[in-house]
């Protein structure tokens, strides 16, 4: 199978050094497609194999800082790494992205400073020409196409649908993504409460990333349960959309201690009939049916 699914971080905006901000690495072909990048998305990148530079499209979700935190360091670090010797990074996102990429890399943005002396100092120069490029150097240019509800996006040998989300409106705007190939289809939910949109979008996929961030039973304001979900509004959502796996994401430090951890499992598995996974960074999700392995 040429598909593979890396979780890269399934933490939440408390910093962890077991779980980086979100981040989720599907690998197809030639094609390396990053959803999410949050703090230490790129280290985990790193840690999973996988060069910058090999990165060729980014689907951000929304613009918390636990989702797209890295977005900068990602392109700066590719485009600097790359020389000149690899196309632009191919960027997806709610309203706003446009904007943050305008602000993070324009002449008169927040680096600069960095960029006017990577592309004219001499120094630089001698690095870059050792790096293989050619000069004149040119300014690193993403290319931001903005998706709502209803968006398709065809690539090489696969398609991805969008779905609006419900987490943090007005303010800012949150997406889900469905990215489908013959060799299987993977929803990553974003922060969301749930949905229909997403039921709908998650139908019979193979795996859906869902967030959990709390236990439904003991998380019960609604300031809270209607911007976010907990481990059975994950699992009833599977439920009613017919995957295979749901994976658990955006995992807090409360819900992951022992004891607890095996409740969420149990009682999300209690809902749902399908496969459920506790979402652990740089765990290689299974896009297939889950076989226990013979005992040696």
């Amino acid at each position: 199978m040429s598909l593979r699914l890396t979780l890269l971080g399934t933490g939440t905006p408390t910093p962890s050094l077991e779980r980086a901000g979100a981040g989720f690495l599907v690998e197809y072909n030639d094609e390396a497609l990053l959803f999410d990048c949050g703090p230490a998305t790129v280290h985990r990148l790193l840690a999973a194999g996988v060069p910058p530079t090999r990165v060729t499209h980014l689907c951000l979700t929304h613009l918390h800082y636990d989702h797209c935190m890295e977005y900068g360091y990602l392109v700066l670090n590719r485009w600097d790494q790359g020389a000149g010797r690899i196309p632009e990074l191919q960027v997806y996102g709610p309203a706003g992205t446009a904007r943050m990429t305008r602000l993070l890399f324009s002449e008169d943005g927040v680096f600069q400073a960095d960029l006017a002396g990577r592309t004219q100092h001499p120094g630089s120069h001698f690095v870059y020409e050792h790096r293989g490029g050619t000069l004149p150097r040119i300014r690193p240019c993403p290319q931001v196409r903005e998706l709502a509800g209803g968006a398709e996006v065809a690539g090489t040998g696969w398609q991805m649908q969008v779905a609006d989300m419900v987490h943090c409106q007005p303010y800012l705007n949150s997406i889900a993504y469905r990215w489908e190939c013959p060799d299987g289809s993977i929803v990553v939910t974003g922060d969301t409460a749930p949905n229909a949109q997403l039921v709908a979008l998650a139908r019979d996929a193979n795996v859906l990333l869902h967030m959990c961030h709390f236990l439904n039973d003991v998380e019960t304001d609604p300031r809270i349960t209607t911007s976010c979900s907990g481990h059975l509004d994950a699992a009833q959502t599977a439920r009613e959309a017919g995957v295979d796996t749901l994976v658990l994401i955006h995992l807090t430090e409360q819900i992951t201690q022992p004891g607890i951890r095996e409740r969420m499992v149990a009682e999300a598995a209690a809902e749902f009939g399908g496969a459920v996974i506790l979402g652990e960074d740089l765990m290689e999700a299974p896009l297939g049916a889950i076989q226990p392995e013979p005992i040696l």
